[in-house]
């Protein structure tokens, strides 16, 4: 990894966007006097590229151990939507689409923009003063794509396909296509690509009728990830989605039993556990967040699915049916602004090393009691 620190030529395809850079991916990189693909993805620092472009850069090629490995400062780069081919080509034509519907979001949902965009790509549209409102509220979870939005738009398309069939060789795999394009349009992020894959083993399993243990499920989908791209366990995104992952499917035999009320607040304190040692290690951390989170993603939910809807519409060319249903969401919308203002007034904890420990050895301790099921041997 170190030989390519350096000034090189880069080529590649824009799969995320963020502020102030784009993450790369199939990139190749110009040593001795021919074109060496590299197998990791690479961050650019530049506003010239576009998420969705093939792109040309020229710069300062640097490691560092962290996701991605690799980041270029370019001197020159430039960037367009012709060249891309295969699976870059069909997020290509989606990041175009994004980009056409997120015009649509813009003029039909005005003041309650950036909450929608966010929420629905995880777009960095937030301004400072508001990014910093979010984090502090505790609710932040909501503005990056994950297993939640997965599960909620899954949920949207299994429902609305049930309409049509009953069938489940249909009703899954088309489910499973429509969330996997969804996801495809966030980038996707590590959260989120953990979540389609392990949507798509599982309902490929189902429907096999073959036999799932979801940790173990969860364990193959974790090693593909890594082995695809070794450096993502840098990823704080990466270790909060699978530590949350792991807790909620460890608790789900210990709290079927329990009425809904009671099972969404333990299934949002076992969240929040299993992610708090990370964020004393590197952010603050909401006292209160497991309570403000349950009418959060409650409210959160009408939104996810009006903005998918929305876009299914202006697919089909429904383009006023489409507005009108993004502006019947923005009461939610409203809401839940003034839920995050009410939030982020709370108890908040900054980064603190002990606290770290105890969270992890609760999280820890919380993931054994649940996760762990010893046999019998004398029965």
């Amino acid at each position: 990894m170190h030989r390519y620190s350096g000034v090189y030529e880069v080529v590649g395809y824009a799969q995320i966007k963020r502020s102030n850079y784009v993450i790369a991916t199939n990139v190749k990189i110009f040593q001795n006097n021919r074109w060496k693909r590299c197998l990791h993805k690479v961050k650019i620092h530049s506003k010239d590229i576009q998420v969705g472009e093939s792109f040309y850069a020229f710069g300062e090629l640097q490691f560092q151990f962290a996701y991605p490995p690799l980041v270029m400062k370019p001197f020159f780069a430039a960037g367009n939507t012709y060249s891309a081919k295969g699976f870059d080509k069909v997020h290509s034509e989606l990041s175009k689409f994004k980009e056409k519907f997120s015009e649509l979001l813009a003029k039909n949902t005005k003041d309650h923009f950036e909450l929608f965009a966010t929420l629905v790509f995880s777009d960095p549209t937030f301004d400072p003063s508001r990014a910093e409102e979010v984090r502090k509220s505790g609710l932040a979870h909501l503005f990056a794509v994950s297993g939640l939005h997965v599960g909620i738009v899954y949920t949207l398309f299994d429902i609305l396909i049930s309409f049509f069939t009953h069938s489940l060789f249909i009703r899954r795999p088309l489910s499973n296509l429509f969330t996997v394009l969804f996801a495809t349009m966030t980038g996707p992020s590590p959260s989120a690509l953990r979540a389609v894959l392990l949507l798509t083993i599982w309902n490929a399993f189902k429907l096999m009728d073959y036999p799932i243990e979801p940790l173990n499920l969860l364990g193959l989908v974790a090693t593909l990830n890594l082995l695809v791209e070794p450096f993502i366990l840098l990823s704080p995104s990466f270790m909060m989605s699978y530590a949350a992952a792991a807790t909620l499917i460890s608790i789900q035999d210990g709290i079927k039993n329990t009425n809904n009320l009671a099972k969404s607040m333990l299934i949002s304190l076992s969240a929040f556990i299993s992610v708090s040692p990370f964020l004393f290690l590197f952010s603050v951390v909401n006292v209160f967040a497991p309570l403000v989170s349950v009418p959060a993603v409650l409210l959160a939910t009408p939104m996810l699915w009006a903005s998918v809807l929305a876009m299914f519409l202006l697919m089909v060319g429904l383009q006023n049916t489409a507005a009108t249903l993004l502006r019947g969401a923005t009461p939610f919308a409203w809401i839940l602004q003034r839920l995050i203002e009410f939030s982020s007034k709370l108890l908040n904890v900054s980064k603190s090393f002990p606290l770290y420990i105890l969270s992890s050895a609760v999280f820890l301790l919380l993931l054994w009691h649940f996760g762990h099921k010893p046999k019998n041997l004398t029965s």
